[in-house]
């Protein structure tokens, strides 16, 4: 893998972003530590990442991203495990389960309403290109290519949906999305720690070292 394309990865997850927003934190706290009142808020958002509800709003926030496609939840992920690097196993469960539940409601919902209710919450998706190489993709594959995009840095909705209107079982694309969630999601702590370890590691260094 070239240093390149990992870094598109990360520019397009919003890792990147989460992570150099923690490093400037971090440094500008080691060099004023006492003017710790211009970072009341980030004090608060570090309370509350020990709080028993801190999993629970990590899953809040990943059943509405994969029932609504308002926001994508990569960005949102990675700010959590910044800001929690040692609770990384809750949060990334929590994701994964958010994130399969949301997926579940909104195929139920489609199978129990009508096609209809894509047109009106999610106007134009079925004549996009995304629409169609899902479709294709789906078509091929079944819930495994669902499995797959999941796992992958593209928008699920689509095959997603074209799944549900086929009244493809609910549970079925549930495990789907949970499979493909778990490869996703695990990949993201994963280079989330990998760069809080290497920023940790830079911040420790004395000028004697460099």
């Amino acid at each position: 893998m070239s240093a390149s394309w990992l870094a598109a990865i990360l520019r397009r997850s919003g890792l990147h972003a989460a992570v150099e927003r923690y490093r400037r934190e971090r440094e500008q706290q080691l060099s004023a530590p006492d003017q710790r009142s211009r970072f009341a808020w980030s004090a608060v958002l570090h309370g509350l990442s020990s709080s028993p509800l801190y999993p629970v709003l990590v899953a809040v926030l990943a059943l509405v991203s994969a029932a609504t496609g308002l926001y994508p939840f990569g960005p949102v992920l990675a700010a959590f495990v910044v800001f929690a690097p040692e609770r990384w196993r809750a949060i990334y469960l929590a994701a994964c389960l958010g994130s399969t539940a949301g997926s579940m409601i909104l195929a139920q919902a489609v199978q129990s309403v009508g096609g209809h209710l894509i047109a009106e919450y999610f106007p134009g998706l079925e004549h996009s290109g995304k629409w169609l190489r899902a479709e294709q993709w789906v078509h091929a594959y079944g819930a495994w290519g669902l499995a797959a995009i999941a796992a992958l840095p593209l928008p699920q909705l689509p095959p997603l949906l074209i799944l549900a209107l086929a009244k493809t079982p609910t549970p079925l694309i549930g495990l789907a999305i949970l499979a493909g969630k778990l490869l996703k999601y695990g990949a993201y702590v994963l280079i989330v720690r990998m760069i809080l370890k290497a920023i940790r590691k830079g911040l420790q260094k004395s000028p004697k070292d460099e």
